[in-house]
């Protein structure tokens, strides 16, 4: 078990004793005992997230004793992992935001019947399949692209193609209005 110290240093150091005593552990302690500090301070400038920089290089570190990687140097491949999550999660919090933004503005000016519809699409979203489901919720409530889309699933971007019409097709019927008889 492994004890929680409030230092991230110090997490460090207790995790990679308890994973055994390998030469990437005895990589890690080096590393954060001489690098550490600057590899943080170098990510914080490089991304201007000073808060962000230390959680990043904890991920990269994790990943470095996870994934069995072996770089040269550990301070440089650090660097750039960390500097690459930080930007990650920039560009996945910008979308976010964006998204709900989207979605702030076309509920403002709808009217109740506007609002029921909203519920509908919803709801008809929702009973979608699965895979249908993740592709229309990628390509058309967070704006990504097809081929961003395919490699997000992991699928071919014929593939989300062809969910996206599927897609349609079954909003189009669950959504279209009633056939009103003129009688």
């Amino acid at each position: 078990m492994i004890a929680i110290h409030t230092d991230p240093l110090t997490n460090l150091r207790v995790a990679s004793r308890s994973m055994g005593d390998t030469q990437a552990q005895a990589r890690l302690r080096t590393f954060v005992d001489t690098e550490y500090g600057k590899v943080v301070a170098a990510v914080g400038i490089a991304t201007g997230d000073r808060d962000g920089a230390a959680d990043a290089v904890h991920d990269a570190l994790v990943k470095f004793l996870r994934d069995g990687h072996d770089p040269q140097n550990l301070a440089a491949w650090t660097t750039v992992v960390a500097v690459n999550e930080v930007r990650q999660r920039v560009r996945r919090s910008v979308a976010e935001k964006r998204a709900v933004g989207r979605t702030a503005e076309r509920l403002e000016p709808m009217e109740a019947e506007g609002v029921a519809m909203s519920v509908d699409i919803k709801t008809a979203v929702e009973q979608l399949p699965d895979q249908q489901r993740e592709v229309v919720l990628l390509h058309y409530y967070l704006d990504v692209s097809v081929a961003d889309t395919a490699a997000s699933l992991g699928i071919a971007a014929g593939t989300v193609k062809t969910h996206l019409h599927r897609a349609r097709a079954t909003l189009a019927q669950t959504l279209s209005p009633a056939d009103e008889d003129p009688a």
